[in-house]
């Protein structure tokens, strides 16, 4: 009830100050909340032991600089190309697509790295 009432005054503001074309999205975006029981429940911690957590603390290490190198890499090489271009200036515009490629550098190094600590041979298994 809350949420419905806060989305109908946040409407109402929105659609006085800015227009009526615009105040549905308020109400939009407000209407998610309904949904935070279901995405923010508390959850049972898992059991990890101290092997489980030196592997994330290396896999995070890893990670982080395999993601700054794309970074790094990725942004020279976007001045290189500019630059053999004839460009003196790099478009802004490319900035959050090198940010987000290093997240998913980050993500995808961290999660290989984890992966390849649960091996059998990583582990000691007869495999």
């Amino acid at each position: 009830m809350i949420v419905v009432g806060t989305a109908t005054i946040l409407s109402v503001a929105v659609g006085m100050t800015v227009g009526w074309s615009v105040a549905l999205a308020p109400a939009g975006l407000l209407g998610l909340l309904g949904f935070t029981p279901v995405l923010f429940r508390k959850r049972k911690p898992a059991d990890c032991d101290e092997r489980d957590l030196e592997v994330i603390r290396q896999a995070s290490i890893v990670g982080g600089a395999c993601s700054y190198l794309a970074f790094v890499l990725g942004g020279m090489l976007i001045w290189t190309i500019h630059f053999s271009k004839g460009l003196s200036s790099v478009n802004i515009h490319i900035l959050p697509g090198l940010v987000f490629g290093g997240a998913i550098v980050l993500y995808l190094a961290r999660s290989l790295f984890i992966m390849s600590q649960y091996t059998p041979h990583a582990i000691g298994g007869d495999e």
